[in-house]
């Protein structure tokens, strides 16, 4: 029969356990801290960022920029015209690229008009490139007798008509999102439609699903709330941000900065555990001058 461990041999075990697990708090607890001031202090930049995109969109209406966060978010979200939502999200890009991102993900519709858009964008370039590069047309025109669309480019071909016109007529009687599918993988074609495709701004993305659908527009809208009303307090110590405006009849600026100061770095001092455990040293955000610089670049 085993021998009964002794208190002795018990009370150490429970010492060595103990001492592991404050080993571990003192490695994960600090990693902890350092993470979310980390997050924060991320998140305190994009809020000045954010904030300076909706002070450029209130001088546009007003010629000027304004103190009041308040007031500003009201301005953008409560304008009657919705002309201050689509220029703050054709200037958020990424707030558009996340609208997107979620529309074509929840609506099967948003993304198909996403991809038409695309391939009527991609088709204009090629039709335009082909009135002087027959050989483009030639090329894809090859690509397009391996796929569905096959024994109609044949045929065509049958008639003694030129690739550019038998690529033109495709494109009249074919949607660009029907003849670019096919085709849109080529290893041969991609780099060259990579190069070709004109550039299409995400705010304009946004845009035409913001017209086109009243349910996406208010899940724009909701969005472009949400963001502006979370963006005026700095996340680390609850405050709005300082913004001040210059504005005299020669120039105006705006400033804007991190409410963190002198004295949030002593109450962080006093909080024992986040202190000296935690080990966090907080440190200003950072700001936007009146050029337009951000400090932390």
């Amino acid at each position: 029969m085993a021998r009964e461990k002794s208190k002795g041999s018990i009370l150490l075990e429970i010492i060595a356990v103990i001492l592991v697990v404050c080993l571990i708090v003192t490695i994960l607890y600090p990693k902890k801290v350092w993470d979310e001031e980390d997050q924060n202090t991320a998140d305190c930049r994009t809020n000045m960022d954010r904030i300076l995109k909706a002070e450029l969109v209130y001088q546009k209406f007003h010629n000027t920029y304004t103190d009041s966060l308040p007031g500003l978010v009201s301005f953008i979200k409560d304008d009657s015209t919705k002309e201050a939502i689509v220029d703050y999200f054709y200037a958020d890009t990424a707030l558009a690229e996340d609208l997107v991102e979620h529309l074509t993900e929840v609506d099967s519709e948003a993304a198909k008009i996403i991809d038409n858009l695309n391939a009527d964008t991609l088709f204009y370039a090629i039709i335009e490139t082909i009135n002087y590069d027959s050989n483009l047309a030639r090329v894809i025109l090859e690509r397009f007798e391996k796929t569905e669309f096959a024994d109609t480019v044949l045929t065509k071909k049958a008639s003694d008509s030129s690739d550019v016109y038998i690529l033109k007529e495709l494109r009249t009687e074919f949607s660009s999102f029907d003849l670019y599918e096919p085709i849109k993988d080529d290893d041969s074609l991609y780099l060259v439609f990579a190069r070709m495709m004109p550039e299409i701004t995400i705010g304009s993305l946004v845009d035409t699903l913001y017209v086109l659908n009243e349910k996406w527009a208010q899940i724009v809208d909701s969005a472009v709330s949400n963001t502006l009303e979370n963006m005026i307090i700095c996340p680390t110590v609850g405050r709005e941000y300082q913004v001040t405006v210059i504005d005299t009849s020669v120039i105006k600026y705006v400033n804007i900065g991190c409410p963190l100061d002198s004295t949030d770095i002593e109450v962080i001092k006093n909080d024992f555990i986040k202190y000296n455990f935690g080990h966090l040293r907080l440190k200003h955000h950072g700001k936007i001058t009146e050029i337009g610089e951000k400090s932390w670049l």
